[in-house]
């Protein structure tokens, strides 16, 4: 009975040990609400959000490394405060520090390991109007396709990044009720 009880504790330990440092492994995202911080003085501003693939915490981290979240991209919906209602398309979402080059598909990018995390425009304020801001707003336009246009009211944000290996989605609430720069940012609910 011992023998019996010993081989099935080494048969779970054989696959549980793997698989459970595999899922260790894998990218884990969080969505959080940031401020963006111009390097100067401007006449916009942006609502942003990071995407973050967490670390490992201590003392995993240093016997395991945790995967890059591959071929991420956004996509955000916006929809009236209390309701279901999509007040315009699902939005492409852009990567705010994208270096690629203009042959490059801006919609998809790795999310390394990191404290800090990726940053994504999601919506800005600018001359008494605000809008969606869009993968394909930023080819043409520096702040988005008018095609996304913000009304002024409360808004429920949906902001979903997937890839290879990652389906995250994070809900925000966003008001836009002046052209108060301080107060155009998304908040957590």
């Amino acid at each position: 009975m011992i023998v019996l009880v010993l081989t099935i504790a080494a048969l779970v330990a054989a696959f549980g040990v793997p698989v459970s440092v595999e899922a260790l492994r894998r990218p884990q995202l969080e969505i959080i609400p940031s401020r963006w911080l111009p390097a100067g003085p401007t006449p916009w501003t942006f609502a942003t959000v990071q995407v973050r693939n967490k670390p490992l915490g201590e003392p995993l981290a240093s016997v395991l490394t945790r995967q890059a979240a591959q071929g991420c991209v956004v996509d955000i919906d916006f929809y009236r405060w209390g309701t279901d209602e999509r007040v315009i398309p699902t939005v492409h979402g852009r990567w705010t520090d994208y270096t690629g080059t203009e042959t490059v598909d801006r919609r998809y990018r790795d999310i390394p390991v990191s404290p800090t995390g990726v940053e994504v425009a999601v919506a800005v304020l600018r001359a008494g109007e605000a809008a969606a801001v869009s993968c394909e707003g930023h080819v043409n336009d520096a702040f988005g396709n008018l095609v996304y246009r913000l009304d002024r009211g409360t808004y429920q944000v949906a902001i979903h990044v997937h890839g290879s290996s990652v389906d995250h989605e994070q809900v925000f609430k966003l008001e836009y009720l002046s052209d108060d720069f301080g107060q155009f940012r998304l908040q957590g609910i």
